[in-house]
């Protein structure tokens, strides 16, 4: 299996940069608001059209309180904008478990994908991939909430994670490794067989999420998920 993946962008203007190598999830969110900011509706719109089915679409719904309403809301808007994928952070907060069941049937009745993100560095207790599963998420994603130069494989070992891309994938389930990942990264997480690996940090100047994308660095990432393929096909 070919692991793909993604890339975050906050603009039109960024997402353009990256035509000449486009990744296979064009994601948006406005890093500076947090893990999972949100752009505005008209700016997802806006890269939406561009894009023109080029490459598939993803955008967050932003940080939000663990409150079935105000997410549900959330999540029918952004899917309004045409985006492929809407993704939502799951806050390991008081009403967790409550929320996600209650947020069923709207996930249930949209025809636009929901991708759940969990966060590394505020894991749950309780097993959240039968119950995301049961809801109706097509996906999951492993994230990091703290920007703090701190990546997934600081807050996780490589046996966990395999574990949780086993178990998503036995729930039927899309899933994704993310949070400052480092291009050196993907010879180790690539062998672990996630459907993506996402990035923003190793794509900006000097690595820093809210600098400048370099498109020179999108052309990296996907040299390196080439040069793995041999090793994952050979597990």
């Amino acid at each position: 299996m070919i692991t793909k993946w993604l890339a975050s962008v906050e603009s039109l203007e960024e997402a353009k940069s990256l035509v000449e190598q486009l990744p296979h999830i064009l994601d948006m969110k406005n890093p500076s608001e947090g893990a999972l900011g949100a752009l505005n509706h008209q700016t997802v719109t806006e890269i939406v059209n561009w894009i023109n089915k080029g490459c598939l679409c993803s955008a967050t719904v932003g940080d939000l309180p663990m409150q079935a309403e105000i997410t549900s809301a959330a999540i029918r808007n952004m899917a309004e904008t045409g985006v492929d994928y809407v993704k939502i952070g799951l806050f390991d907060e008081p009403g967790l478990i409550q929320c996600i069941q209650q947020l069923e049937p709207t996930i249930k009745s949209l025809s636009t994908p929901v991708i759940a993100v969990i966060f590394a560095d505020q894991l749950p207790q309780q097993k959240l991939i039968p119950l995301l599963a049961k809801t109706g998420f097509a996906g999951v994603m492993l994230d990091t909430a703290r920007k703090d130069g701190q990546g997934l494989l600081n807050h996780l070992s490589v046996e966990v994670l395999q574990q949780f891309v086993v178990e998503a994938k036995s729930a039927g389930m899309l899933c994704g490794l993310a949070g400052a990942l480092r291009i050196e990264d993907i010879e180790t997480l690539s062998p672990l067989q996630p459907d993506y690996l996402g990035f923003r940090s190793a794509l900006c100047q000097q690595h820093h999420r809210t600098n400048r994308l370099d498109p020179e660095l999108a052309k990296q990432i996907q040299n390196k998920l080439n040069a793995a393929l041999p090793e994952v096909l050979a597990c």
